[in-house]
């Protein structure tokens, strides 16, 4: 009897796997961070907070290859990881090397599938141009560098931490009223404005069933 028990509930877990849950359940989900100076910064819904009901983490590498703190990323054993690029590393001339760019986010894509976690990859924020010494060849870059991401996510049937499309103005520029005045990094009203996309992004991924859950059968089973 209790074989055919074992069989049931392996049956209808390997659904839950192989077709996803639907809505995430954050409370019980471990999410990490990466990124830089903006993900460092980030507080929501105050200053001097980041989504208290959350198990969220951040993991900041102020370097455009964050391959050196993936062990930082991976000690979390996070359910999810959203990463992105800051608008500091593309260069004001123009000459951005977004191969590399766009090789440093798969880096991190494989990294996260193979430790179990699931990627969220997230546009690069505007900039405003002329701040700062910002320049428009640099947010043009930014603008072809997030076509990217944003094409990959799909490929991937990945979420998008669409950051940029939340905050950009008309111009496709980081307003002025939500920076500090370098033009580049949000204030605590820019992240006011992109605070309440994060939750919904993120309840669209879809998780698979946990090492939890495996456990408690093979207890059963014993």
């Amino acid at each position: 009897m209790r074989n055919y028990l074992l069989l049931a509930v392996m049956m209808c877990v390997s659904c839950t796997t192989t077709t996803g849950a639907g809505p995430s359940d954050l409370t019980d989900a471990v999410v990490v961070f990466l990124g830089a100076s903006i993900t460092e910064a980030f507080h929501y819904p105050t200053y001097d907070e980041f989504f208290p009901d959350y198990d969220f983490h951040k993991v900041i590498e102020f370097e455009a290859d964050k391959s050196s703190v993936f062990p930082q990323v991976g000690a979390y054993d996070p359910d999810i990881v959203t990463f992105k690029e800051c608008g500091a590393y593309f260069d004001t001339g123009g000459d951005t090397d977004l191969e590399a760019m766009e090789g440093f986010m798969q880096d991190i894509a494989d990294y996260c599938e193979n430790i179990g976690a699931v990627p969220v990859p997230a546009t690069t924020l505007p900039i405003d141009v002329g701040y700062g010494g910002n320049t428009q060849a640099q947010l043009d870059d930014i603008i072809e560098f997030n076509d990217w991401v944003r094409d990959w996510c799909a490929d991937n049937g990945w979420e998008c931490m669409d950051y940029y499309t939340w905050i950009a103005d008309a111009d496709g520029q980081l307003p002025r009223a939500y920076h500090d005045g370098d033009g580049l990094h949000p204030n605590q009203d820019g992240y006011d404005v992109l605070g309440p996309h994060v939750i919904p992004t993120l309840e669209g991924v879809e998780l698979t069933a946990s090492d939890a859950t495996f456990g408690w059968i093979k207890a059963l089973y014993r």
